[in-house]
C-alpha cells in the first residue's frame, strides 16, 4: 500500500486500529524509519499510537489536520526531522517535560500558538525550543 501522511494526518483515516496502523507504518518506513513499529492505542481523536525506535520509547498523537504531539525517551534530531519531512511542515516547538520526556509538537493554525503559550507558562518544562518555518 502506497501511503504518506496524507491518508492519516491531513484526512481522518478510517477508525480502525489495524487501518491506522498500516497507513502510519507504511508511512514511516518510507521516510526509512524502516526498524520502527507503532501500535495503535486509540482509533478515535486524538489518536494515539505507541512504539519504539532505536531503544526510543514513542507516542505519538493527534488531531488530522490540527496537531501532531511526538514524545520520545530521549532527544533525537533525526526522529524530528524524519516526522518533519513525513509531514510536510517543520514542528512548532519542543520542550523536556517534568518527568524528562522529550516532547516535540506539529501545530497547523491559530491553536499552535495558544498552545506554545501554554507550554512557555508550565515551570516544569525545559529546554523550550522554536523551529523555524
Amino acid at each position: 500500500m502506497a501511503t504518506n501522511s496524507r491518508t492519516w494526518f491531513y484526512t481522518e483515516p478510517e477508525r480502525r486500529p489495524y487501518y491506522i496502523e498500516e497507513r502510519v507504518n507504511h508511512t514511516l518506513w518510507t521516510m526509512r524509519f524502516s526498524n520502527i513499529y507503532m501500535d495503535c492505542t486509540s482509533a478515535e481523536p486524538p489518536f494515539r499510537m505507541e512504539g519504539k525506535w532505536n531503544d526510543i520509547t514513542l507516542t505519538m498523537e493527534w488531531i488530522p489536520n490540527s496537531y501532531l504531539r511526538l514524545t520520545a525517551s530521549e532527544e533525537n534530531k533525526t526522529l524530528v526531522a524524519g516526522f518533519s519531512q513525513m509531514l510536510q511542515m517543520p514542528p512548532l516547538f519542543s520542550y523536556v517535560d517534568e518527568n524528562g520526556i522529550f516532547v516535540v509538537e506539529w501545530w497547523r493554525g491559530e491553536e499552535g500558538q495558544q498552545r506554545y503559550q501554554a507550554v512557555q507558562g508550565q515551570p516544569g518544562y525545559t529546554r523550550l525550543k522554536t523551529y523555524k518555518k
